[in-house]
C-alpha cells in the first residue's frame, strides 16, 4: 500500500516537471490549490554576462 502511494507522488512530480518544462518559456509563476493544500512553482534565473 505505502509503495502506491510513493508511485503516485513520482507519477505528480514527473508530470509537473514535464508541465514546467513545456512551458518554461512563457512560465513565470504557477499555483495549484486543492482544499488545504497549495503547489507553488517559481521559475528563477539569472542571465550570464559574458
Amino acid at each position: 500500500m505505502r509503495r502506491s502511494y510513493v508511485f503516485c507522488l513520482v507519477v505528480v512530480c514527473i508530470t509537473i516537471l514535464i508541465f514546467v518544462w513545456m512551458v518554461r518559456g512563457s512560465l513565470c509563476e504557477l499555483h495549484i490549490r486543492q482544499g488545504n493544500t497549495e503547489l507553488s512553482a517559481y521559475l528563477a534565473y539569472e542571465v550570464e554576462k559574458c
